[in-house]
């Protein structure tokens, strides 16, 4: 009985080399830790860059004015200001798609083109879908064919009118 946990106790005191296991675990799920962190403050910034190229070319695209509309006072009332009551302005929505398209088409992402997935308007305001596919920001070939190497589909739902009043 004492051979034994004179044995065990051996095998418990002799510690050689443990240390430097966990150290060298704990550095590797860092590392990985860090790596995705990157990666997902990576994305966060493309869809901010989205939004903003995004918002750019709607606002843009909201500014032609459908004059028929406006001349004969056709306009939605939102509801009031301070100055009377609120009115969105009328939108010629065939010619603020082409602008909309002639503008995202100028603009990229990253290096990638900015595509619009939907485009809706109902006369007084503007809808889009737009995406982007782009890298990650680290690209670790250990991981080649990984989800992490794949491309990023960003995408942002966005819309606008002119408000007036």
């Amino acid at each position: 009985m004492n051979k034994r946990r004179n044995c065990r106790q051996l095998l418990l005191d002799d510690e050689l080399g443990s240390l430097s296991l966990a150290i060298t675990s704990l550095f590797l799920l860092t590392l990985l830790l860090s790596f995705s962190i990157v990666d997902i403050s990576g994305a966060y910034l493309a869809k901010r860059e989205l939004i903003n190229a995004g918002e750019a070319a709607l606002s843009r695209a909201t500014h032609h004015l459908d004059t028929d509309r406006y001349y004969a006072g056709s306009r939605t009332q939102v509801g009031e200001s301070a100055r009377g009551p609120a009115y969105l302005l009328p939108i010629d929505c065939s010619a603020a798609e082409r602008s909309l398209h002639m503008e995202l088409a100028a603009t990229s992402l990253q290096g990638a083109a900015i595509t619009p997935t939907s485009f809706r308007c109902d006369g007084d305001q503007i809808w889009i879908s737009i995406s982007a596919q782009v890298r990650p920001m680290l690209s670790l070939p250990i991981l080649q064919g990984s989800v992490m190497n794949d491309l990023l589909t960003i995408s942002a739902d966005l819309n606008a009118g002119n408000l007036i009043g």
